[in-house]
């Protein structure tokens, strides 16, 4: 190589050495800051669950913490610290931070997430109340901006509790979540604080709350102090057997007088279920819930809330882990979901109380060992002219691998048989006894034998089975 050629290679290395140097950080604060935005708008979650908040620095902080210039940038636009991340445990969010957040927010409402670290160990929680009435102490004097509160800490003991710690005006809050991984909280609920005085939030929609919380908080006050007035998602969760029981038609008193409300989901609720008086729809009370979700509930409580609400029918309901060892009439459901029910009797009694006209038109089955082939053997009988299920027109099942596919087809055929011997009428004709089921969706159970194969793909409308999908209406679109 001569000379001439070493020159030239080194001024063209002088020149990409010099453009490697110009960054981001030369770009103009206006370029960055919808540079910034975009990021915000393209990764930010507007509905960010526990889980997508465990980065130890999301949005903003996760631009905010790499250079001062950038940080600078970034506190001069409200918008981009509407959403508070506040960490307590082992490397807590210093206090100074969260007064730079307020401050750099404005008056813009705020969403509040205060977070624990569950995987640290229960040393590192100590003081994790301590830290908490920390945090609260800067942001009450902000409540008329909250929008959101969602807390996820350790101890149940750290949490807030409304109208005792949490006692003011939140005019915005549409959201107030107030979770713990342990249930800490050893005095019963007769020793439980006083009232302070109310905890007004007339915006308040998504409400969810351990049990003790709510009986403290919400049932005990009631209906001296009135329920939020536009609730339309509440969760009532983990009331002990630690705990002396509370009536359930209390806590039902409380709901029913929420005239907004759409979403209900009751979770490890142990109750007391010994009222016999009338049930509350004999005082002109409606239930106006559309979705109704019991995890983990004893049948006795399930059957009770169904005869204080006059068997009430709604859009959706679901049972997760529950148990119901003598069948008993329910309320109806257009949607009837099923989830890891364990024993084939639970299962027949949940089913058994799906008659009427518009109950279990969609059901679904998801890890259930209680699908065993006897249970599929009743659905496809009648019982003194009586079916089980009889309007079922879409039956998914997922996970189940108790069963076998002939048991299954017993069940289609059996019911497909006596529909075709009446006309195939509609069900809101006279003549109707049963249906034929139209959708079949089955993953991750078992083995179609050909035999079953070529039956379904002759006789249901629309099957699915892992892989295969057929039926006669996928043939006449073809």
């Amino acid at each position: 190589m001569d000379a001439s050629n070493d020159q030239s290679v080194a001024s063209t290395a002088a020149t990409n050495q010099h453009r490697s140097h110009v960054s981001i950080d030369d770009l103009p604060p206006d370029v960055l800051l919808v540079i910034f935005r975009e990021v915000l708008l393209t990764h930010l979650d507007p509905w960010p669950s526990y889980h997508n908040l465990m980065s130890p620095h999301p949005f903003p902080e996760s631009i905010a913490s790499v250079c001062r210039h950038w940080r600078g940038v970034m506190s001069t636009v409200a918008f981009f610290w509407t959403r508070l991340v506040i960490w307590v445990g082992r490397d807590p969010t210093p206090l100074s931070t969260v007064c730079d957040y307020i401050a750099w927010s404005q008056n813009s409402p705020l969403d509040i997430h205060v977070l624990c670290t569950p995987e640290e160990s229960i040393e590192h929680h100590t003081t994790e109340k301590a830290q908490v009435q920390a945090v609260m102490e800067t942001l009450t004097p902000h409540m008329k901006r909250w929008r959101v509160l969602h807390m996820q800490l350790f101890f149940a003991s750290s949490l807030p509790r409304p109208r005792i710690d949490l006692v003011g005006r939140a005019s915005k809050l549409v959201e107030l979540e107030l979770l713990s991984t342990v249930d800490d909280c050893v005095a019963s609920a007769e020793e439980a604080p006083p009232i302070v005085g109310e905890f007004q939030t007339p915006a308040l929609d998504v409400l969810e709350l351990s049990g003790l919380q709510f009986r403290e908080s919400y049932v005990k006050p009631f209906p001296q102090l009135p329920m939020p007035p536009i609730l339309s998602y509440v969760i009532v969760s983990d009331y002990g057997s630690q705990y002396t029981p509370f009536p359930l038609v209390d806590l039902l008193r409380c709901l029913v007088s929420c005239k907004g409300l759409q979403h209900v989901e009751f979770a490890n609720l142990h109750l007391d279920c010994s009222y016999n008086g009338p049930p509350l729809v004999q005082h002109g009370i409606t239930w106006d819930a559309e979705v109704v979700d019991f995890l983990d509930m004893r049948g006795d409580v399930i059957a009770h809330y169904n005869r204080l609400l006059g068997y009430p029918y709604v859009e959706a309901v679901s049972y997760t882990r529950c148990s119901m060892e003598v069948p008993c009439m329910l309320g109806n459901s257009y949607y009837t979901r099923l989830t890891e029910i364990a024993t084939s009797r639970a299962l027949f009694s949940f089913l058994a109380a799906g008659r009427g006209p518009f109950s279990c038109r969609d059901v679904t089955l998801t890890n259930c060992d209680g699908l065993r082939p006897e249970v599929l053997h009743m659905l496809g009988l009648t019982t003194d002219g009586v079916w089980l299920c009889p309007y079922i027109k879409s039956l998914t099942i997922v996970g189940c691998k108790q069963f076998h596919s002939p048991a299954l087809r017993f069940l289609l055929e059996g019911r497909r048989r006596v529909h075709e011997a009446t006309g195939f009428p509609e069900d809101i004709d006279p003549q109707y006894v049963v249906g034929s089921i139209e959708d079949l969706d089955v993953k991750d159970c078992c083995e179609l034998t050909p035999e079953d194969k070529a039956w379904l793909d002759a006789n249901v409308s629309n099957v699915r089975w892992d892989d295969w999908s057929g039926g006669y209406s996928s043939r006449r679109s073809r």
